[in-house]
């Protein structure tokens, strides 16, 4: 990646800010990231708002307005605490993993790659979704990715780096299906995070926590036309420690008609992801509008 001299020196800054932010100790790190959080919470009134709404969109009708501001806080903590959980995740060594994770489910992923065809990951915002880099350490296969580009090119060279550190290969989504089906060719995992707003145009619109979302519709599309086993999987925090959580193959369904097969798998898939969310509230990222597209008939 090509960049200015005043670029490079912009990533050495950061690189420099984050490989510091990898030393600072669990604990002390989530004392400063809580102070933060708090602070944040109070002054930046559109995220807490756009926050305390969602959650309440999804729970208001199970929880108390006390409870719903609870979990909003949490989300503002522990989004704040990626700051130092993300750069020390990227620094474990793959002997040290115990230390850090369990794993649970593992045989379904053994089972789906033995099938040969490669393997669709798909997950969500759960959880610290970037300690995804780890997948090839944590479950013995080769994983790879694709990301959203960032347009600040510092940052993005970061991250990238980063990412591809611990031997996963990551592909800019803009232009990613080549990429997609050349690794799943060659019987490799393809990760998506799947639970993202996206354009009228990109998707279908399903059910999330009962109000019409607008899903990517590219991953069912990817399953009916490569008859890849399709597998969730979820990085989630519990007990000072992380989890990654490998759920059961989900059967893709193939009648034949494409546009009908689309909306069911992509209705499907999310479901999963609606399924996780409510065994862990706090953990999803609730700062941002699931809900952003509408129907034409909203």
């Amino acid at each position: 990646m090509k960049m200015t001299v005043m670029e490079t020196i912009s990533y050495r800054v950061i690189k420099a800010i984050f490989d510091t932010f990898a030393l600072v100790p669990p604990t002390v790190g989530e004392k400063i990231a809580l102070f933060i959080s708090k602070i944040w919470f109070v002054v930046d009134k559109k995220h807490r708002k756009m926050a305390i709404e969602n959650i309440t969109l999804a729970f208001g009708d199970q929880m108390t307005a006390q409870e719903i501001n609870r979990i909003a806080r949490k989300t503002f903590f522990y989004v704040t605490n990626m700051l130092f959980e993300t750069p020390r995740a990227y620094a474990w060594e793959p002997h040290d993993l115990s230390k850090h994770y369990t794993v649970t489910g593992l045989a379904h992923l053994m089972n789906a790659q033995m099938q040969g065809k490669g393997v669709l990951m798909i997950s969500g915002h759960i959880g610290n979704w970037e300690i995804s880099v780890q997948l090839n350490n944590l479950s013995g296969q080769q994983v790879c990715g694709v990301y959203r580009k960032l347009d600040y090119a510092p940052g993005e060279r970061y991250f990238h780096e980063k990412r591809e550190s611990k031997g996963s290969r990551l592909y800019p989504l803009k232009g990613a299906v080549h990429w997609i089906l050349h690794e799943l060719g060659l019987g490799n995992c393809m990760a998506m995070l799947i639970d993202q707003n996206v354009k009228r145009h990109q998707g279908v619109f399903i059910d999330f926590f009962g109000r019409k979302a607008c899903a990517n519709s590219g991953p069912a599309y990817l399953a009916l036309m490569t008859g890849v086993p399709v597998i969730p999987y979820f990085f989630v925090r519990e007990n000072g420690k992380y989890r990654l959580e490998i759920l059961p193959e989900v059967p893709v369904v193939n009648t034949g008609d494409l546009e009908k097969d689309l909306l069911v798998n992509t209705q499907n898939f999310n479901r999963i992801i609606e399924n996780v969310i409510r065994r862990y509230p706090d953990q999803w990222c609730w700062l941002y509008n699931r809900w952003k597209t509408r129907p034409l008939t909203d």
